[in-house]
């Protein structure tokens, strides 16, 4: 027995030693392979039913007939086989004055065999000529009614069932593998969480973009296409009809990879349709329109290049994307007061989708979420006497982040606080003093000064939503000021009240948790379901309440505390405030357009606060970054692909 102990020891254990061994020496080589391997697995899986069953295609367009119901006719086309066949994409051809939905009946069988009556609705349009719906089921019979209107005609209709390598998949898989495995085995890469924080952003912002297709994804994103597009020119600004289209929400419903792929060609050659030319009154852009300028240089770059119009509208994109990545890198260099989560909420997807976008909301996150940085750093580990540079740049961070959107400037006040003015000469301070509550009362006029001016004149004519509505700023103001008493319990009620908070205008884009609402939602491509809080929520406590190592414990003064309470209580009321004023039909009872990410500038500011002596979790440091990393690959992968991909090109 002894004796083949030894054998085993001495032969098949320097065996293993040695294979183990290769594989650690080329884990790099060893790991592209198996990402291969497995997107090509997964490529495989996805066509089962083409290699089991392929068909090119099976032309259904003689099973089209016309059947009169009442006054209207309607195309059927009805189809059935004696056996189980697998419908992977189903194409309508034809030409349509403008959009009509279509309704497909099968008779299908899933894994079970089990069989079932489905029913299933797509559209076809006016912009294209051939229409696509991903059916992907086995079934014995379809049928397919469209109502035939005049000027409509359906040409043909066909199914197929044939092998097809999905690039979009295939992208996504190599890129999350690759991605998977950095996080898990590649250690070193951890040393520099700023840098490894620019990779994934970088990576996750353009497959966003990439993905996105040349249509509307974000909040208002038409609006803010309009503004960028804009500045992106001189005196003269050129509108293209593919231009027009996106500032006017005119577009149509995709949701295969063929259709977007028709909807691509088509903005193209709209793109070099010149429509007007629109004169600018002035060339020096207003200061609301500033946090536009890094998506208007890149329009303006793509346009001297001569890209087509989808290239162009997405580069437009990377100038927010690239901004977003250098302002969250610099606050995440330099943070000395909770820069795990600092990390974890510029990781967070709905931060990352709204940096991949068309939005002023980014440089207001950017930009307040720096200054809030380097407030804290300032607040809680002040050594030096002279710290007038840094007040200097966060009070510019401040006012530039509250541009365009001004009801964040009660949080530069939040200056006046700082240690430092304590060593300063009295005279400094007083200056200072004066100079923080001068930019915060210009910010605010801003806001108030039309408002209020227009009030007393009543000036019915300051208008409300961009997009419409019995909205009006003045007639909304002038009946809070004769309903004193009913708008101050509005406010109150409103602002505590969570399910105002979630904004439930349509259930389907807001009946979640505020908390996914807030760090995991994709405008109008979705929001991920409520059971992701079961990692989000741990996530957030844990790295949120980890203990801040050096901090130095600034006690806050009671005068702190209320300056404090006042600036983000301020803040807060204003959002509600302005929502209700713009956003609001005049007399209504509650406040409408208020959104979760309205409260992400705050975030990191509120983090700051919690103080190491309370409530915290002690946690092994050299694991948090991979910890952080991986929990937010899995909330953006997952997001990625159910709302992205999902349903859209897949």
């Amino acid at each position: 027995m002894m004796w083949m102990t030894l054998l085993v020891y001495d032969y098949i254990i320097p065996g293993e030693k040695t294979v183990i061994g290769a594989i650690k020496k080329h884990k790099r080589i060893v790991a592209a392979v198996v990402i291969l391997i497995l997107t090509a697995v997964i490529e495989l899986v996805c066509n089962f039913p083409a290699i089991r069953g392929e068909y090119d295609n099976l032309d259904l367009t003689k099973y089209i007939t016309v059947e009169k119901e009442g006054n209207k006719e309607k195309y059927v086309i009805s189809y059935s086989s004696p056996r189980k066949f697998y419908i992977k994409e189903l194409k309508l051809s034809g030409n349509f004055p403008k959009e009509y939905s279509y309704t497909i009946k099968t008779k299908e069988y899933n894994s079970f065999d089990k069989e079932s009556e489905e029913y299933y609705s797509d559209t076809v349009n006016s912009w294209f000529s051939d229409f696509y719906t991903n059916l992907n089921k086995k079934v014995t019979s379809i049928e397919i009614t469209l109502d035939k209107v005049e000027d409509a005609e359906l040409t043909a209709v066909s199914c197929s069932n044939r092998f097809e390598v999905n690039n979009y998949r295939v992208l996504f898989f190599l890129v999350a593998f690759s991605l998977l495995y950095c996080l898990l085995f590649e250690k070193k890469i951890y040393k520099k969480l700023e840098w490894l924080f620019v990779v994934y952003a970088l990576i996750f912002g353009l497959l966003l973009i990439f993905y996105a297709q040349p249509i509307r994804n974000s909040w208002d994103e038409q609006i803010h296409f309009d503004s960028a597009y804009k500045l992106s020119f001189g005196k003269n600004i050129e509108w293209s009809e593919a231009a027009l289209d996106i500032k006017n929400v005119q577009s149509v419903q995709c949701n295969t990879k063929s259709e977007y792929a028709e909807l691509r060609k088509y903005m193209d050659e709209k793109g070099k349709v010149h429509v007007y030319t629109e004169t600018k009154e002035s060339l020096v852009p207003s200061y609301t329109t500033l946090a536009y300028i890094p998506q208007a240089i890149f329009l303006k770059i793509a346009r001297t290049v001569g890209v087509p119009f989808s290239w162009m509208y997405s580069l437009g994109k990377v100038g927010n994307l690239l901004l977003y990545i250098l302002i969250l890198f610099l606050a995440i260099k330099i943070a000395r007061i909770k820069k795990f989560f600092l990390v974890l909420l510029a990781l967070m997807p709905t931060n990352l989708f709204l940096a991949s976008a068309y939005t002023y909301d980014t440089v207001v996150f950017c930009f307040f979420t720096l200054g809030c940085v380097i407030w804290a750093n300032e607040m809680f580990f002040y050594k030096r006497k002279n710290s007038i540079k840094e007040i200097l740049l966060m009070t510019a961070l401040f006012t530039i982040g509250s541009f365009s959107k001004a009801v964040y400037i009660p949080i530069i006040l939040l200056v006046t606080l700082l240690p430092a003015l304590k060593t300063v000469s009295k005279k400094r301070r007083i200056m200072i003093g004066i100079g923080v509550v001068v930019v915060f009362s210009l910010v605010m006029m801003t806001f108030i000064l039309p408002t209020l001016t227009s009030t007393v004149a009543r000036d019915l004519s300051l208008g409300g939503d961009a997009r419409g509505g019995d909205t009006n700023i003045v007639g909304q103001l002038i009946s809070m000021l004769k309903h004193p008493w009913a708008s101050v319990k509005l406010m109150v009620s409103n602002i505590t009240n969570l399910d105002n908070f979630r904004n439930l205008g349509r259930v389907d884009k807001d009946n979640f948790f505020f908390g996914n609402l807030l760090f995991l939602n994709f405008g109008e491509m979705g929001v991920l379901p409520d059971k992701w809080c079961i990692l989000l929520i741990p996530l957030l406590l844990m790295i949120g309440f980890t203990r801040d190592e050096n901090r130095i414990q600034y006690s806050l003064k009671v005068w702190d505390v209320m300056v404090i309470c006042v600036s983000i209580i301020a803040t807060v009321a204003l959002i509600w405030m302005a929502l209700y004023l713009s956003f609001t039909p005049v007399g209504d009872e509650n406040i409408a357009g208020v959104q979760a990410r309205y409260y992400m500038p705050l975030i990191y500011l509120l983090i700051s606060l919690v103080p190491n002596t309370k409530i915290c979790f002690d946690i092994d440091k050299s694991r948090i970054p991979q910890l952080i990393f991986i929990g937010a690959f899995i909330l953006g992968s997952v997001m990625l692909y159910k709302c992205v991909l999902t349903g859209r090109i897949l």
